[in-house]
């Protein structure tokens, strides 16, 4: 579904309103148009956009240097570049449909007009990425977030990188990419050593490189307050998060949760900071969780999200169910209606003997295979007839 910097063309399906799609069909195949989580539904981005991500974005729009680079960003030029270096599959209703339903679901809670590609891509397997303008948004995912959570962490993660394409990160997160490649975490300033750090060509870099690093921080509070809002689940972010953090939820299973807490607690914040500063385009997990319970805690925020949930859930893709038939399928099979079940008295251990063996027997001795303790069957006798004019 092309998209352009331009004004939208007139979408010969829709009319770029949506009219003539089907009920069931909540994206318009030609121009992307977004069916609205309700009728009349609208959602400022300022619910849940982070504070300090808008002072970030102000100062980064004041700096001369960026205004360039920002202008040649275009669907021409970025979108096709970056898009070019992911190998990835491109999702639709019939291209892994249950993370496209999701998918979906989270752009319409987030109050996206229109729908955002998704890949899902093995290249950087624990990776998450929102590029293009504000107009003509993308997103990645890798392949081991998409393996690893499931059901409403999937709607999570998804819902955070909605949340950066409806707060307008898309166009700076592709100008990262133009200005510092692969922006991953200890890619700053310091992330080759003091002695690169002094080099007048690196301070140089570093004049926009800080600046940008410092915003794409504050980006990610943004982004883990969309997803708080989407799910409304504050124990559920927190646990994505950590997981995603330590690149295992495997992992995160066998991780003291409360000495973990007594770590976060004990941080010495000014020097996280810091720390961040000279070499993380990310903040830290220990404050991003710290800042999510503070999020979880704001009126407004709530209020929207306990709002959405009932109806959220309502309408959730029927990818749930799906995911939950394995369990189901584990389930034992009914009993045959042709055996009689026979648990042992001596080791408990169940059995069955087949009725065809008792027919015409008054008594069978059986033999349990666990444990060869011998059982004697006898045939129930059967019930009395009952009196004449009896109702039973």
């Amino acid at each position: 579904m092309p998209q352009s910097l331009q004004a939208p063309k007139k979408c010969t399906l829709c009319g770029n309103t949506g009219a003539g799609l089907k009920p069931s069909e909540n994206v318009c195949p030609e121009c992307g148009w977004l069916r609205p989580f309700l009728p009349g539904y609208q959602l400022d981005r300022s619910v849940f956009l982070w504070k300090q991500d808008g002072q970030a974005m102000m100062r980064l729009q004041k700096l001369p240097a960026l205004h360039s680079i920002v202008r040649s960003v275009s669907d021409r030029v970025g979108r096709p570049w970056i898009e070019s270096t992911y190998n990835g599959i491109l999702l639709g209703p019939n291209q892994l449909p249950h993370i496209w339903q999701q998918a979906v679901l989270a752009a319409r809670v987030l109050g996206l007009p229109t729908m955002p590609d998704v890949y899902v891509s093995g290249g950087q397997m624990w990776e998450s990425y929102t590029f293009g303008s504000d107009t003509s948004s993308f997103i990645v995912m890798g392949t081991a977030i998409l393996t690893n959570f499931q059901n409403d962490e999937v709607f999570f993660l998804l819902a955070r990188e909605m949340g950066h394409c409806r707060a307008g990160h898309a166009l700076w997160k592709t100008v990262i990419r133009f200005l510092a490649g692969d922006t991953g975490v200890h890619s700053g300033i310091l992330s080759q050593g003091i002695l690169n750090a002094i080099s007048p060509t690196k301070l140089i870099e570093g004049a926009i490189e800080m600046p940008l690093m410092a915003w794409s921080r504050q980006s990610e509070v943004t982004a883990d307050r969309a997803g708080l809002l989407a799910v409304g689940d504050e124990a559920l972010a927190r646990r994505v998060l950590l997981a995603w953090s330590i690149r295992s939820n495997r992992l995160l299973k066998q991780v003291n949760l409360d000495e973990w807490m007594k770590q976060e607690q004990a941080s010495d914040d000014a020097l996280t900071r810091i720390s961040e500063m000279t070499t993380s385009s990310s903040m830290y997990t220990s404050r991003r969780l710290r800042l999510v319970g503070e999020s979880a805690r704001e009126p407004e925020l709530m209020r929207w999200s306990q709002t959405i949930q009932p109806i959220r859930k309502r309408l959730a893709p029927a990818a749930q169910a799906e995911q939950a038939k394995p369990a189901a399928a584990s389930a034992p099979p009914p009993a045959p209606a042709d055996s009689i079940r026979v648990i042992c008295t001596k080791c408990q251990a169940a059995m069955r003997v087949p009725f065809a063996v008792l027919r015409g027997k008054t008594s069978l001795n059986v033999r349990c295979p666990k444990c060869h303790n011998v059982l004697t069957l006898r045939p129930k006798p059967p019930a009395p007839p009952a009196p004449a004019g009896s109702d039973k």
